[in-house]
């Protein structure tokens, strides 16, 4: 149900409108043009030097919806018929309307097909099949019919020669006036016409007026009487004009109005009754229509040409980062709207470079002033102008008054022949934010999880915390017994309280490592000793092994380099390891369960810390998703105690994995990076940027 005030119309009432607006154009078009192919003709062959009709219903079918196609082509041969009879016999006015019908049908078809719809022309390949299909093969047809019924009422002896003049007469037509007719009824169809710019609009009279003078040159200067290469050539400046400007369909109307000159020169020229010759014809038919080809092929090229421009700077102002261009010199050919924007409202000259400013000069400048920012956009720079580096990117915080926000640089390397970079800064404040946001849940997680792992050590930790507060108060009661002798005896004493000391420090350790357990506090980095680790976890964790009869063992070789990162989380990652592999040999025999700490150097940048087990090993279809969310293989398992490890492992820069034991059991490893590799701690000092800008 269409409501009362609706913006827009039913389908059919559109297209009956666009039937009858297209057919109020077509009809004038259609007869007028049925009357100048009659008029300009071979005087010998009879046909038509241009023959304006196949353009116009070409252009009307490839426009118009197929269940239309009967209209147009009824009022065509209507048109023919009123036009041509009864000066030319009733059965050669019904063939030669079959050639006309089967010509632009046969053009209308391949020219949809082969151009997937109305031709834009925008590239060669466009131009290529509109060609083929308009001007080689429908002409083809037609002028096999035509010259058929030349031959067939007796007009000529020779089928080739006046199916040469149909062919060449309708492949001139197609090249010269179809293209600007096909624009002029999609213009016509179209129910949102766009607005034409005043811009435009005053070039279109410039080359309206041009043309108009071309073509008066070309009717005084008759080219019978002239030289006809002067005459045609002078028409070259505004052809080109009107291809690179206005396209195909600017091309088109050129080439029309300047063959139409250049023909009616002729018949102007002329002043014999019988016109001019077939050759004198056919020499100007050939002369237009090798300079329509490079004209249109000029127009096509053009249009792709603007039409990847326009792309390109369409992609450009609708980027709401901030992009600009540099060639292989660095001198920025190119920015977008939030470029410039950005470049007018900061007070920073490294960030005020424009189009057309040298890019790279700038950051020289900056960087020479001693700005930390402008060294490291120079550096970057540098080195993907000169090939060294593909992208390189620089995070920084604004620096300026009133921002508190932080952008992101990226330098990429454009690819064209002769080189250049694209520079694109983004303001990453709400991404910094997110990522603190995402820190923070991650360490309040990762907390919880040291809780309850605490929480399952809890026996065994109240355990060793008892035995030196037992044996303090033991001590401290010998040691009070000693003195109250007469006289007292020191020397026992003084060993006695010396044992309190070293079991007070004992337990003082052990709440020293509970408080940094439980504790909440960001990430301290530091250097870490791994056999330390080891056996810090080890102690942690021995009550428990001893409660269920499992043998620690370790493989620590002395030579493996200190690692760099949170002691606290490293130590909750072996802490969590150690018990998976103690609930792993649940179901073991006591005798064989043993756990297997190791640390190795696998080469001089890392070090590899393996948990080893003699339990019943991993599923197999599980070892790939083990470090995954909520992925366990207890019956009473949360599954995030690994995939919290991992996280803990990825954000010190190291790698987690499981892999199950020949003889049973399973291994997990962890690999991390040392504190100081050996090329970095040997290499010449380098300058370093503060944490206001990093790569």
């Amino acid at each position: 149900m269409q409501f009362l005030g609706a913006r827009h119309p039913p389908k059919t009432v559109q297209g009956s409108r666009h039937l009858a607006a297209s057919l109020l154009l077509f009809v004038p078009l259609v007869f007028a043009g049925n009357q100048i192919g009659s008029i300009l003709r071979y005087p010998d062959v009879g046909s038509a030097v241009l023959f304006v009709p196949y353009a116009v219903l070409t252009a009307a079918l490839v426009v118009s919806r197929p269940r239309d196609w009967v209209w147009y082509i009824l009022i065509d041969s209507i048109a023919h018929f009123v036009t041509h009879w009864p000066q030319w016999p009733m059965s050669w006015v019904l063939l030669a309307t079959v050639a006309n019908i089967a010509r632009a049908l046969a053009a209308a078809v391949l020219v949809a097909r082969l151009c997937d719809g109305i031709p834009r022309f925008v590239g060669v390949r466009t131009l290529w099949c509109f060609v083929v299909g308009a001007v080689i093969v429908a002409p083809s047809i037609g002028a096999s019919i035509g010259a058929a019924n030349v031959v067939l009422h007796g007009a000529s002896d020779d089928y080739w020669r006046p199916w040469r003049a149909w062919f060449t007469s309708n492949a001139l037509t197609a090249f010269t006036m179809l293209p600007a007719s096909m624009a002029l009824f999609s213009y016509t169809a179209e129910p949102n016409r766009p607005r034409v710019e005043r811009r435009r609009l005053v070039e279109g009279v410039l080359v309206t007026a041009a043309l108009c003078a071309t073509a008066a040159f070309i009717l005084l200067g008759s080219i019978e009487r002239t030289n006809p290469a002067v005459t045609l050539f002078a028409a070259l400046p505004t052809l080109f004009w009107s291809a690179l400007r206005f396209g195909a369909a600017g091309a088109s109307g050129a080439l029309t109005v300047i063959t139409f000159a250049a023909i009616w020169s002729v018949y102007r020229g002329v002043t014999s009754a019988a016109g001019p010759s077939d050759g004198t014809i056919l020499g100007l038919q050939f002369f237009m229509f090798f300079t329509a080809g490079p004209v249109l092929a000029l127009a096509a090229i053009a249009a792709g040409r603007e039409a990847v421009v326009q792309l390109h700077r369409a992609l450009l102002a609708s980027l709401h980062d901030h992009v600009a261009l540099l060639d292989a010199r660095g001198v920025m050919f190119e920015a977008n709207a939030s470029w410039r924007r950005f470049a007018e409202s900061s007070a920073a000259p490294l960030h005020r470079a424009r189009t057309g400013d040298d890019y790279l000069a700038a950051c020289r400048s900056s960087a020479e002033r001693g700005d930390v920012m402008g060294t490291a956009l120079f550096d970057g720079v540098t080195k993907v102008l000169s090939g060294a580096e593909q992208h390189v990117e620089i995070e920084y915080d604004d620096p300026e008054p009133g921002r508190h926000e932080t952008y992101a640089i990226r330098i990429e390397s454009l690819e064209r022949p002769d080189g250049g970079a694209v520079v694109t800064r983004a303001n990453v404040t709400a991404r910094r934010q997110a990522q603190l946001e995402i820190e923070r849940h991650r360490r309040e997680l990762s907390h919880l999880a040291r809780v309850n792992l605490l929480g399952q050590l809890s026996g065994a930790l109240a355990h060793d915390l008892n035995q030196p507060l037992t044996a303090i108060l033991s001590n401290a009661q010998a040691a009070h017994k000693w003195l109250l002798r007469d006289p007292p005896n020191t020397e026992y004493a003084t060993e006695i309280l010396q044992d309190i000391i070293d079991d007070d420090r004992r337990a003082a350790a052990m709440i020293h490592r509970l408080r940094s357990l439980l504790k909440r506090g960001d990430l301290r980095v530091e250097r870490i000793d791994a056999a330390d680790l080891v056996s810090e976890a080890l102690d942690l964790s021995r009550s428990e092994l001893q409660a269920r009869n499992i043998e620690p063992m370790t493989s620590i070789n002395p030579a493996a380099p200190a690692l760099l990162g949170d002691k606290v989380q490293l130590q909750q990652v072996l802490l969590n390891l150690i018990l998976n592999a103690c609930d792993a040999m649940n179901d073991v025999e006591e005798p064989r369960r043993r756990l297997e700490l190791s640390v190795a150097s696998d080469d001089l940048r890392t070090v590899r810390l393996s948990v080893r087990d003699w339990g019943v090993g991993l599923p197999t279809d599980l070892i790939e998703r083990l470090f995954e969310p909520f992925v366990t293989t207890k019956s009473d398992g949360l599954g995030l105690g690994l995939s919290i490890s991992r996280t803990i492992i990825a954000a010190h820069g190291g790698r987690l994995w499981a892999e199950n034991n020949p003889g049973g059991g399973a291994t997990i490893h962890c690999v991390l990076p040392v504190a100081e590799p050996p090329e970095v701690a040997t290499a010449e000092p380098t300058s370093t940027l503060p944490d206001a800008v990093r790569h």
